[in-house]
């Protein structure tokens, strides 16, 4: 059975003295060819031409860590995701992810993702080994890579959240939360419990203080959950008391993200809750899903995969030397579901 296995080391990687020597030209010359080496080799279009054939005879790869000494460039962005863990079944990454690679495919460089560790030392590496040209950041105001970022000039974008001090591309949250309380204004809403969130993300505390904004100037009372994340259950007692007791009750739920809302939603119809009859309820995200849920929400689409694809190319812009503008806003859709 032994000859059935394979060992990586037997296998010989070809170098560019190996190019050279077949090639008849120099080390220098063979490196200025397939690398882009930047020295005071000329080198002749017929030597040239020896250089590419024997590399192909060869099956040559460039060494990236080689090249990027040379060019000083790697050709290889950073997503990080802060605090923040990636989960498959979370639709909010996979937007996210998947708009980070369109990004990179559009500029061709590829994609590193930083997702385990956030000690000091983790993160020390990450930005300073030269292992990416720049970061897209996923990350809160408070999190530990970004006095790093700014100690060690590595060019760096925020995503969703803005941070002071960086490029930031983000949804028109501020928008979405005002033409969702004007959407319940012209439903005749005049008391709604508003679902904010106490991670402290900027993107849902500038929609949900636009949507209280706009409430207030349209003369809609709002009342802010006191458990202000619930998990699965979505609404804790005092919110139902908030929602069912007297004249005086909310009519409408405005979640801070699809999820609350669904959550929401789902505890409303166990407790035999008319939607939207009873109590209306608007989310904030607007992901396409695959299945069929019980009820289309009410929602803000933001596009988290094109606001991610838009930080790649203003993260590329910024490694190149490009002035970038401080806010890249990408506009948002209300979507009018049946939960409203």
């Amino acid at each position: 059975m032994e000859q059935d296995r394979h060992f990586w080391g037997e296998r010989h990687q070809v170098t560019l003295q190996d190019i050279a020597k077949l090639a008849g030209v120099s080390q220098s010359a063979a490196s200025v060819v397939l690398n882009g080496a930047r020295s005071g080799t000329r080198v002749s279009a017929e030597k040239r031409r020896s250089v590419l054939e024997a590399a192909a005879q060869m099956g040559y790869r460039p060494n990236a860590v080689a090249r990027s000494l040379i060019t000083g460039r790697t050709h290889r962005i950073g997503f990080y995701t802060g605090q923040f863990s990636l989960s498959p079944g979370n639709y909010f990454f996979t937007d996210l992810l998947g708009g980070v690679f369109r990004g990179a495919a559009d500029i061709g460089v590829n994609t590193m993702i930083h997702t385990s560790g956030r000690g000091e030392n983790q993160l020390l590496d990450l930005v300073s080994n030269r292992s990416v040209d720049g970061l897209v950041v996923h990350a809160t105001e408070n999190d530990p890579i970004l006095p790093l970022l700014g100690e060690l000039r590595i060019p760096a974008v925020a995503v969703v959240d803005r941070i002071d001090g960086l490029p930031s591309v983000v949804a028109d949250d501020r928008g979405g939360g005002t033409v969702l309380a004007q959407h319940l204004a012209t439903l005749g809403h005049r008391h709604v419990l508003v679902k904010e969130t106490r991670e402290g993300q900027r993107s849902a505390i500038d929609r949900m203080s636009a949507f209280k904004r706009e409430a207030d100037r349209l003369e809609i009372r709002t009342t802010t959950s006191r458990s202000i994340n619930t998990g699965a259950e979505g609404l804790d007692l005092d919110d139902i008391q908030i929602l069912t007791g007297g004249t005086d009750r909310a009519t409408a739920v405005a979640g801070w993200s699809d999820f609350i809302a669904e959550r929401v939603c789902d505890k409303l119809l166990s407790i035999g809750v008319l939607i939207p009859g009873s109590v209306a309820v608007v989310g904030f995200d607007g992901f396409d899903v695959m299945s069929q849920p019980r009820f289309r929400l009410t929602t803000v689409r933001a596009n988290w995969s094109k606001v991610a694809q838009k930080a790649a190319h203003v993260l590329n812009a910024l490694i190149l030397g490009e002035d970038v503008p401080a806010v890249t806003t990408i506009p948002i859709e209300f979507v009018r579901g049946n939960t409203t």
